[in-house]
């Protein structure tokens, strides 16, 4: 049996999906664990999460939270009827990464997120790193104030680079967080979306 490895990582949100096969079920858990990938699963300490049905149907989701690192993924659900308990079968899939770009080539912006979905549902969000730069977002300059002459000072065009998580073969959606912060003249702060015109970008996994 392989264990999970520790992790602080950050996590992502990936939503799972339960359809009643018929009546009568009263309640249904996703119990999840991950292990290095190609590893067998360790349960001992696996996370569980109720699905809540959607819209009094048949169908019922929930979020799994997925540590942001390469890893194998194994979950399976517990159904619970009037009269009777079952597992289903245990589903492994293998959680990837891929990296997203964002190209400013005339130093418009001092910082860059990805918004983006691993499920087509849930979303999540990644603070680019600028090439050159030693901190990926505002809060973590070494003189929060100053970033704007941080970004200024390198060459163009500044390159944003983060990464976005889902499962292998999926298919993510993302858009960008545009930010200008710490301009001389206050009132040229802004923020502003970016998201291909309502039809956001896709990245194969």
């Amino acid at each position: 049996m392989g264990t999970p490895p520790v992790t602080t990582a950050p996590v992502f949100g990936l939503r799972k999906t339960w359809v009643d096969p018929g009546p009568g079920i009263a309640m249904v858990w996703a119990h999840y664990t991950w292990s290095a990938p190609g590893a067998a699963p360790d349960w001992t300490d696996a996370e569980q999460v109720v699905l809540a049905p959607s819209d009094g149907g048949p169908r019922r989701t929930a979020v799994l939270e997925v540590p942001r690192t390469e890893l194998s993924l194994h979950h399976f659900f517990f159904v619970v009827t009037a009269g009777d308990r079952a597992a289903s079968p245990i589903f492994t899939e293998e959680v990837v990464a891929r990296e997203i770009t964002y190209a400013d080539p005339d130093g418009e912006y001092t910082s860059i997120g990805v918004m983006w979905n691993a499920d087509g549902e849930t979303p999540n969000y990644t603070s680019m790193a600028m090439d050159g730069l030693p901190f990926e977002s505002v809060g973590e300059a070494p003189e929060e104030g100053s970033i704007y002459e941080f970004v200024r000072a390198q060459p163009l065009p500044h390159v944003f680079r983060g990464t976005v998580w889902g499962v292998r073969g999926s298919s993510v959606r993302y858009g960008y967080h545009l930010i200008r912060h710490g301009r001389p003249d206050p009132a040229d702060n802004a923020e502003s979306w970016d998201d291909n015109a309502g039809a956001g970008w896709v990245v194969e996994l």
